[in-house]
């Protein structure tokens, strides 16, 4: 073996021995901490280095597993804070003796916005469009509908939505508004569609924003749950009520979801639901993905269902399901139609008698009509739809 490789070998053992990563060997009560997510006491485990050093205060794993949830993975830590480097600087001297110098970078700091802020924006609903929305087009869901807004707390701020991003740590990292129509549920257009919390408070001029997933909080409180992404927060919150086994976050852009952001998820298993007008940017950062390890698939159904005049208009899963519930919504208003309606002709003995003479009719017409027999005019106009037919007409 060469002298080089001797030296490179060496190098590469001592940077792994003094930075290999695990979580903290009990040893007595005060290797066991405060948990930042739930604040449950002697019940928190950090990362550390070989030589004993935490890697943050918030990285490591609560032991209350069913009741909290938290596990924040070094791994992701590294994701969030790309600017927290290590490097390593290798000399070797006439002696072989290899010095190793490892610096680490602080984490970027950024601002959070003050628990108050948000908490003044939680409710007021009658007066929020979007919320609004969300109870016409789920008119039996209105316990569900308040337990998503709960869970991703959402607001409202004068005329606005209030869709506030939490990290793990429910620290406040921004709070985007965004005014709604609340016949479609579509963003209004115009010079004031949408704005931040921040920048209507005037809470801090150069506030220093930390831009993560819209619903990130929830990773932790649901650690076993497969995620779903998607671009807009609207469809977070629609999908959420629709498909509630999925932790669904959004991204906000299509060209803020990167590879690297994906890698904070850890090993959970992914599907993106691109819009129409996104599938194969997404398509490409989950290839990426998959190369780092992560367990990730893209979802065709908008790219299949999607016309070509929907693809250019920016069609997207929540316009999908919203369609879906419509159709619902319509056939349900059908049916309660035609229950009432059946409901009075079998309570009316005139109705009934006008159902039964006309029902006579139809029988005769089909059979003279068809060259059928009675039995078989009979099976045709008894058949549900044409009884429905005749029953409306009364």
């Amino acid at each position: 073996m060469t002298q080089m490789t001797q030296m490179t070998l060496q190098t590469i053992f001592y940077f792994l021995a003094n930075n290999m990563i695990q979580l903290e060997t009990y040893k007595g009560i005060k290797s066991r901490h405060t948990c930042p997510a739930c604040n449950a006491k002697g019940v928190f485990v950090r990362y550390q280095n070989e030589r004993g050093e935490y890697i943050s205060f918030d990285v490591g794993r609560c032991n209350r597993e069913s009741k909290c949830g938290y596990h924040y993975k070094p791994k992701e830590f590294f994701a969030d804070n790309p600017t927290f480097q290590k490097s390593v600087k290798v000399r070797a001297k006439k002696s072989e003796q290899i010095k190793t110098q490892i610096r680490a970078e602080k984490p970027k700091s950024f601002d959070s916005i003050a628990p108050e802020h948000l908490k003044a924006t939680l409710g007021n609903y009658e007066q929020n469009a979007f919320v609004q929305f969300l109870f016409d087009l789920f008119p039996d869901c209105s316990d569900e509908i308040q337990a998503v807004l709960k869970m991703y707390f959402v607001g409202t701020y004068q005329d606005y939505t209030c869709f506030p991003q939490l990290d793990r740590l429910n620290r406040i990292c921004k709070a985007k508004l965004i005014r709604f129509n609340r016949a479609t549920g579509k963003r209004l257009k115009g010079e004031f569609d949408t704005s931040s919390l921040v920048r209507k408070l005037k809470l801090k001029e150069d506030f220093q924003y930390k831009q993560i997933f819209f619903g990130e909080h929830l990773l932790s409180k649901f650690p076993n749950k497969p995620v779903a992404i998607v671009e807009a927060e609207k469809t977070a919150i629609i999908a959420s009520l629709c498909f509630p086994e999925f932790v669904w976050l959004s991204c906000n852009s299509k060209t803020w979801l990167k590879a690297d952001r994906l890698g904070r998820l850890g090993q959970r298993q992914i599907i993106l639901y691109p819009d129409a007008d996104g599938f194969n940017l997404w398509q490409g950062i989950a290839s990426e993905a998959r190369t780092q390890g992560l367990t990730i698939k893209v979802s065709s159904l908008i790219e299949t269902h999607a016309t070509d005049e929907q693809k250019e208009s920016g069609f997207d899963l929540a316009d999908y399901l919203i369609n879906q519930q419509i159709e619902i919504n319509q056939f349900n208003t059908f049916v309660d139609r035609y229950n009432a309606k059946l409901k009075t002709v079998l309570d009316d003995k005139s109705l009934m008698r006008d159902f039964e003479t006309i029902l006579d009719e139809r029988i005769s017409i089909i059979e003279i009509e068809g060259n059928l027999s009675r039995i078989e005019a009979e099976t045709i106009a008894t058949a549900p739809e044409n009884i429905r037919r005749v029953v409306l007409k009364l």
